[in-house]
Order: structure tokens, then C-alpha cells, then sequence
């Protein structure tokens, strides 16, 4: 059986937050999602290529859909 990996999703929204789209699948993938969301603040800091009002990342199972988010 192999570990579960959780991906962290790049997500562009607009200025009320509600209106999001996924931009990118970040490397690396990480163990848990606690993992993942600890990463989250620093991967947001230096992320500014993405031309977009509100810049979010959702951590979950490498294989989901992306349902929710945590934004900046």
C-alpha cells in the first residue's frame, strides 16, 4: 500500500473570495494535510506571478477535487 500524499492547489479568486479556480498544483506533496497547511503561508508569501485579487491554496488527498480553500 503506498502513503497517502497531500498536494497543495494554487487558487486565483476574485476580490470577495468566492469565485475561485484552481492555477496550479504545487510540488512537493506532503504527508499530511497539517503539513501541508504549515507550508501554506510561506508558499503564499512568495507566490507573485498569479494576476489575480485574492491568492488561496487547498491542501488535500493528491487525487481529489478541489473543494475548499484557505486564502491570504
Amino acid at each position: 500500500m503506498s502513503p497517502l500524499l497531500i498536494a497543495m492547489t494554487l487558487l486565483g479568486c476574485s476580490d470577495a473570495g468566492d469565485q475561485c479556480q484552481a492555477v496550479r498544483v504545487l510540488a512537493p506533496r506532503y504527508q499530511t494535510v497539517d503539513a501541508c497547511n504549515a507550508a501554506a503561508e510561506e508558499v503564499l508569501t512568495r507566490t507573485t506571478d498569479v494576476s489575480y485579487p485574492v491568492v488561496a491554496v487547498h491542501c488535500q488527498k493528491a487525487d481529489a477535487p478541489v473543494v475548499a480553500l484557505a486564502s491570504r
